[in-house]
């Protein structure tokens, strides 16, 4: 095909009466400003080739001494931001020309574009997905290749967040486990996200890591507090967790000192598991007068009072109840403020929901390696939404102060 000539005035320069005009037709057309064909185009085009030429002037008076110059141009076709542009960068006779503008095999001015691709994939489009996607707005063709080599340049990013350096002291932290599809050797299985959602002396939260595992165990979360603590973290004054066996048995054996407050929504849950619809309110009732009494020696009362009530028809909710009280009253030690925050794993639940309604139109991931790209980028998008201070944080430092101070002036210097 035929190239266009090249939009001069006579005098050599762009002109740009003849742009307007042209432009003004493409709009009237239907056009639009950007893409195949569209208003601002030329005027791209334009700026393009004059960077390409300002570069070769320069060129040519560094190897003037060689006697290279000028050898005509060739054509070709950029993918940009704006759609395709056809540009003609110029050739010199010893081509030793190399613009910084576009290089010389290089076929894409597309820093915005890759930006577009990755801000799709984090929202959970597939590869496909963005292709066509980038096809309709900008006429620009990227294979699903080329897409997930794109987003493969993140992964360098994601290895430095898994292995960063963390700080030495987090009042609390929570760790909880969500479940994806993953392609492995031809068949769908499942694997566990193991989340690790930090707290700090400022009370910023932080996702201190994503693991990638089997079904979720004690012995791989037993793992991921040893990388933590190989990573910086030498005290965690409060483990929230789920009512997973084994697990104050691991953190005991990793963080010795550290107080474990077991997840008091997740036990409710499995209370009522297998409760009859006619009684499920009134245990919901007298189960809240217990972990929302105000003193620990309330609660055990309000225990007793619930296992006199219930023990004839559901005697093993009482037991069950019983068996981990430990767990479950570590919160009765501290005023409201901190009960808020530690009763429950609500605040790795919800960092959960952000993930997952990214994830849910996949039906699998065709690797690890992608499931955690996918969430890497779902959290550096949601951060505002997760990453938020704890509420009433000055209330919640001062009694921590109070309560721990020597663990923590050993690292804050108090």
């Amino acid at each position: 095909m035929k190239k266009k000539k090249r939009q001069e005035d006579p005098e050599g320069g762009f002109d740009f009466k003849d742009f307007e005009k042209e432009a003004l037709g493409k709009l009237r057309a239907g056009k639009g400003l950007i893409g195949p064909g569209g208003a601002l185009t030329g005027l791209i085009q334009h700026l393009m080739e004059t960077g390409l030429d300002e570069e070769m002037n320069l060129h040519l008076e560094t190897d003037r001494q060689n006697g290279n110059r000028r050898n005509g141009h060739t054509n070709k076709t950029l993918k940009t931001g704006l759609g395709p542009i056809e540009i003609s960068p110029p050739r010199d006779r010893d081509g030793t020309f190399e613009p910084e503008l576009v290089p010389k095999w290089g076929r894409t001015i597309t820093p915005e574009l890759e930006v577009q691709i990755l801000e799709l994939y984090s929202i959970g489009n597939s590869y496909r997905d963005i292709s066509v996607h980038l096809q309709k707005m900008y006429g620009v063709r990227y294979s699903e290749a080329q897409i997930s080599t794109i987003t493969d340049r993140i992964w360098e990013d994601v290895l430095k967040w898994q292995n960063r350096a963390l700080k030495a002291l987090y009042p609390f932290v929570f760790l909880d486990a969500i479940h994806f599809k993953i392609r492995e050797d031809g068949h769908v299985k499942t694997r566990a996200i193991y989340t690790v959602l930090g707290v700090d002396m400022e009370g910023e939260r932080d996702v201190l890591g994503l693991y990638v595992g089997n079904a979720e165990g004690a012995n791989t979360w037993g793992r991921i507090l040893h990388d933590i603590k190989d990573r910086g973290v030498e005290d965690v004054l409060i483990f929230c967790v789920d009512g997973l066996p084994g697990f104050s048995e691991v953190i005991e054996e990793v963080f010795p000192i550290s107080m474990v407050q077991r997840c008091v929504v997740h036990m409710i849950r499995t209370s009522l598991r297998f409760v009859s619809y006619k009684d499920y309110k009134a245990i919901c009732k007298d189960l809240r007068k217990v972990y929302g009494s105000g003193s620990l020696q309330e609660a055990e009362q309000a225990l007793k009072g619930f296992g006199a009530t219930w023990d004839p028809k559901y005697p093993e909710i009482r037991e069950k109840w019983e068996r981990y009280w430990m767990e479950l009253s570590t919160f009765f030690a501290f005023p409201a403020a901190i009960r808020r925050v530690i009763y429950t794993t609500n605040s790795v639940e919800s960092l959960h929901r952000h993930m997952r309604k990214v994830t849910k139109s996949k039906g699998a991931f065709v690797s690890e390696k992608a499931l955690l790209k996918q969430l890497f980028l779902t959290l550096e998008r949601n951060r505002s939404s997760w990453a938020r201070k704890v509420f009433s944080w000055p209330t919640i430092a001062r009694v921590l102060i109070r309560e721990f101070n020597v663990r923590i002036a050993k690292h804050h210097g108090l």
